[in-house]
């Protein structure tokens, strides 16, 4: 930190009355910061071996007057007392004012002005400390070396830290040594240096580039800047920027040298490549873009490049180039170019401003014919439309098809489990309701609440019974064929609306969120209502029975070309993928949570023929622990 105390010491001196004051800071380079008046060699080497002894010493200030130093300096100055007034103590250093002088005690207790000094010292380096972390911070983002040279005392005020990586040399070699940046510059740069310190000296802005020699061994380009700063008429300071251009001029050569062949690409390619003036005038383009236009090149020349635009598009071509001027960078546009026989061609461009300094003078560009290219892709994506709908239609007749192939197989089966599987489901209802029956008429003496708790469960094993019965009754008559089913033309959506009003009072009665997304159409179907309604209430209490309190349910029903999809979600327990594959057996029963009456499995087979009666397909998704989804597909009537 470089800081001009001198004025402030001064004045310290004349109101103290002191023989001598300076300035030390523990970290610097030597040491002494500022003395208040003109020092000799004799001063420098007894305040040189002061600042030695003071920083080797046990850090007691208190009778810093003791050092050797301290002694000979009271000697030279022909006074008998010597104090230490801190300063500040910042992160990596401390500054002290010392003062020598002829009195007992401390001067700034004998003047009140004397602390107005102080404070206006601390403050100083206080500033300075903050604004020298500041710069020092945002000129570690820069890559550039950043110096402030100090005229008056023949040393760097500030060198920024990234010195040491663009010309190799660290921050305190220049300091020392300023003459080594000099030695590695190049010989033949060495006339242009002169003119610029010439400039420099004389207070004018000044600027070069030279090669420069690194450590090791190869030659940078470096770009330098300085700006002398004068007060009152003499120059005081020398601020300058040096930054490794080496890279740019190498672009340059190669610009230089790729230069003829640019031209000869631009008049070989197939592309439109043109150049515009800062208002939009033609004054470059190629010979084969020009012929796409059906003009030769002298023909487009010195004319706007609007007057080649269709004109439903020049408001357009207008924005583009109004976006390009105000954010000074390439864009890309599409516009519809005019062959000279009044034939609209679409082209692709790209265009970047060229820029002198701020202002731009210019635009380069090139253009591509994408008139067909543009066309076959409006082709494609309505092919593509059209082959993600029929490949979505085949995948439901597949899977409509596998269905109907596993039909008759499965009614082969279900015929000979039947027998079997309907006496063990029949048996234990009745087991259950003949047993609890036997014990209520043989024991008079039964408590109360027992006998309560008999009837609740001779009750509720007759409800299944009879839903079993009930069931088995629409399966029978549905493999028959569905000879029964009383087919009628009706809205689904309306349908579906009531039975979604009905499950969500029981599912809010469990604590459990129900959602229907139900749109607000007509959709038509040829169905059995009747049998939908059972079967989708079947669903919602399959599905209340593996979902808790907390949960949540969906209903949403979606309108397809030929079909409507009815998909119901909850984010319940899951069916394991081993339960999944018999979750559709007659006679099959998975655990619940919610069941208020059992089932003996029938049901979402009785569902699964509903929906196969009707030429429609039910598919079930689950993952234990992360819920189920059933979904519907139901075609459409004349579908």
């Amino acid at each position: 930190m470089n800081i001009d105390f001198s004025g402030l010491l001064k004045l310290f001196q004349e109101l103290s009355g002191s023989a001598f004051s300076f300035i030390i800071e523990t970290e610097s380079d030597n040491g002494i910061v500022a003395y208040s008046n003109d020092s000799t060699p004799e001063i420098d080497a007894i305040t040189s071996q002061f600042y030695s002894e003071f920083i080797n010493s046990t850090n007691d200030v208190s009778d810093i007057s003791q050092l050797n130093s301290a002694k000979k300096l009271k000697s030279f100055f022909g006074v008998k007392s010597l104090f230490l007034i801190p300063l500040a103590n910042l992160d990596y250093s401390s500054f002290y004012l010392i003062d020598i002088n002829d009195f007992e005690d401390d001067p700034t207790s004998r003047n009140p002005h004397l602390a107005t000094i102080i404070n206006s010292l601390e403050s100083e380096i206080h500033l300075n400390y903050e604004l020298h972390d500041k710069l020092e911070l945002t000129l570690s983002k820069i890559d550039a070396v950043v110096y402030s040279y100090n005229i008056k005392r023949n040393d760097y005020d500030f060198i920024s830290k990234s010195a040491e990586n663009i010309i190799g040399i660290s921050v305190a070699e220049i300091k020392k040594n300023p003459i080594k940046l000099l030695k590695r510059i190049k010989k033949e740069y060495f006339q242009d240096y002169k003119s610029f310190a010439t400039k420099i000296s004389h207070g004018e802005s000044s600027s070069f580039d030279y090669e420069y020699k690194t450590n090791s061994g190869k030659y940078r380009f470096l770009h330098h800047v300085a700006e002398p700063i004068i007060i009152d008429g003499r120059i005081e300071k020398v601020v300058g920027v040096i930054t490794d251009i080496t890279r740019e001029k190498d672009v340059f050569r190669k610009l230089e040298k790729s230069e003829k062949r640019f031209g000869l690409l631009i008049n070989t390619a197939i592309d439109f490549i043109y150049s515009l003036n800062g208002f939009g005038y033609l004054i470059q383009v190629n010979e084969n873009g020009a012929n796409a236009l059906g003009y030769k090149p002298d023909e487009m020349l010195g004319k706007h490049f609007l007057d080649f635009a269709a004109d439903y598009q020049k408001n357009e071509l207008s924005e583009s180039f109004q976006n390009m001027l105000s954010s000074k960078s390439t864009i890309h546009f599409e516009i519809d170019l005019l062959h000279k026989l009044n034939k609209p061609i679409k082209y692709e461009f790209l265009a970047t401003p060229l820029l002198e300094g701020e202002e731009i003078t210019g635009m380069l560009g090139i253009g591509r014919d994408v008139t067909r290219r543009r066309k076959n892709e409006d082709t494609i994506n309505n092919l593509n439309l059209k082959l993600k709908e029929s490949q979505r239609i085949v995948e439901i007749e597949r899977d409509r098809a596998k269905q109907q192939i596993t039909i008759l197989e499965e009614i082969n089966l279900l015929k000979s489990e039947f027998i079997s599987n309907v006496s063990h489901e029949l048996r234990t209802p009745l087991a259950s309701i003949v047993g609890f029956a036997e014990t209520l008429v043989s024991d008079e003496a039964l408590p109360k609440d027992l006998i309560t708790e008999f009837s609740g469960i001779i009750l509720t094993e007759g409800k299944r019974l009879a839903k079993f019965i009930d069931d088995i009754l629409d399966f029978s008559e549905l493999e028959s064929g569905g000879a029964n089913l009383n087919k009628e033309e009706f809205n689904i959506t309306k349908v579906l609306s009531s039975v979604a009003e009905k499950v969500e009072k029981d599912f809010r009665s469990q604590n459990i969120s129900f959602t229907p997304l139900i749109p607000d159409a007509e959709i038509t179907i040829f169905a059995d209502k009747e049998k939908l309604i059972k079967a989708f209430n079947t669903i919602f209490e399959n599905t209340l029975r593996f979902t808790k309190s907390g949960d949540s349910v969906s209903f949403v029903v979606q309108d397809f070309l030929k079909e409507v999809e009815i998909s119901i979600s909850d984010d319940g327990n899951g069916i394991s993928e081993s339960e999944l594959e018999l979750l559709f057996d007659k006679f099959h029963s998975a655990g619940s949570t919610n069941a208020v009456t059992p089932t003996a499995g029938i049901a979402l087979s009785l569902v699964k023929q509903i929906f196969d009666h009707h030429k429609g397909l039910l598919q079930v998704k689950s993952s234990l622990g992360e819920g189920t989804t059933f979904i519907i597909r139901l075609p459409k009537k004349n579908s």
